[in-house]
């Protein structure tokens, strides 16, 4: 199968070994790719990423540096192959992939992460045969790949316990961001402010729903969300990744809640005697959270995709082929603590290496069209 390798520092499109197919997994055909704020960070920070996850003693997101890589676990596909015993799935189904695969030990891998099974920027790939989000049929499977940015966003804010009435900010108006401006909006949250250096993504997220988007470089979201506030109880999703932890916990009012979706693999120092006298909670959420049988994040982003409540279309700001990868990749980069990228998708099918607007790609929303 063909897929896009990273090695030693480069993408090149080649060829890329494939293992058997197993009991209790599927094989798949990737339709639609994104890259995550993880794959920038396992590209530029590798050693930082690996030693984070190896902190952790998680063997689900660990590889190995110097053999090749195939990223990709945020991505749509088709059944092509079902493995012995599977009965859940049927060949041609087209699935959101939730990226796990049990390896050759028994440990549970993320594709993308994983040497031996390569992730979405391939032709091809296995997965394991469980938590998959069927798609409904007038569910568009290339833009169905902006659900688990959404999901993750969706995560943390319902983490934060927000109510109807309850005001937030929302720090950083990339995907992970957006989902939870969607998820805010849908809860009744009021105020919503959102903070990001990026023009275009402030536009998207009062297109998903904010009261207001400031620029943090010019205006103190704190400050903004203050003012709109009247002394409610402030619940704030971090979702840049950037180390805003230490600044968040002197500026905010006592009482708040921080739940932390956006990571960064650079060791961040706080003073907890702060957040203790104020009485600031912090949360950490990813994936699945305690309790759950499924990841409820997942299928409630679906809800949000299937009642409209956010445009698909709208934060996916390029399209690239397998052979745009180091493109796309530098796109998302931030130059000047700024991109005017949202989320590109990697079609496996789609035969360039250029960035295609959406509306060369022939997926631009009611918005892009109105900003061309």
């Amino acid at each position: 199968m063909r897929a896009s390798i990273f090695h030693n520092g480069r993408f090149t499109v080649g060829d890329f070994p494939l293992p058997e197919l197993g009991a209790w997994q599927i094989r798949v055909r990737p339709i639609a790719n994104g890259i995550c704020g993880g794959d920038l960070s396992a590209v530029a920070h590798t050693d930082e990423f690996l030693a984070s996850n190896a902190e952790a003693k998680q063997d689900t997101f660990l590889f190995d540096k110097d053999r090749p890589l195939v990223f990709g676990h945020e991505f749509t596909a088709e059944v092509t192959e079902l493995g012995p015993d599977v009965t859940e799935y049927a060949v041609g189904q087209k699935l959101f992939v939730l990226p796990w695969v049990a390896d050759a030990a028994g440990a549970v891998r993320c594709l993308g992460y994983a040497n031996e099974y390569p992730g979405g920027m391939s032709t091809e790939t296995i997965a394991g045969a469980g938590m998959h989000v069927p798609l409904d049929e007038d569910v568009d499977p290339v833009l169905a790949a902006t659900l688990e940015p959404i999901a993750t966003g969706t995560n943390g804010a319902r983490q934060t316990g927000i109510g109807a009435g309850e005001g937030a900010l929302v720090t950083g108006a990339g995907p992970i961001g957006l989902g939870a401006v969607v998820e805010l909006v849908a809860r009744g949250a009021d105020p919503i402010v959102v903070s990001d250096p990026s023009a275009v993504r402030r536009e998207i997220a009062l297109a998903y729903g904010a009261t207001v988007a400031v620029d943090p470089r010019e205006t103190d979201p704190v400050a903004v969300w203050r003012d709109l506030a009247g002394g409610k109880r402030l619940h704030v999703v971090e979702a840049s990744g950037a180390r805003l932890l230490s600044d968040l916990i002197a500026s905010v009012p006592p009482h708040t809640v921080i739940s932390v979706v956006g990571a960064n693999a650079e060791p961040e120092a706080i003073r907890t005697m702060t957040a203790v006298v104020n009485n600031i909670t912090l949360k950490f959420v990813c994936g699945p959270v305690y309790g759950e049988t499924r990841y409820e994040g997942v299928w409630r982003a679906y809800e949000h995709l299937r009642a409209g409540r956010y445009d698909p279309a709208l934060m996916v700001t390029a399209y690239t082929g397998l052979a745009g990868a180091r493109a796309a990749f530098e796109a998302l980069r931030p130059r000047d603590g700024a991109t005017e990228q949202v989320k590109i998708l990697i079609l496996p099918d789609l035969d360039t290496d250029e960035l295609l607007t959406p509306q060369q790609a022939g997926f631009a929303s009611a918005l892009h069209a109105a900003s061309s």
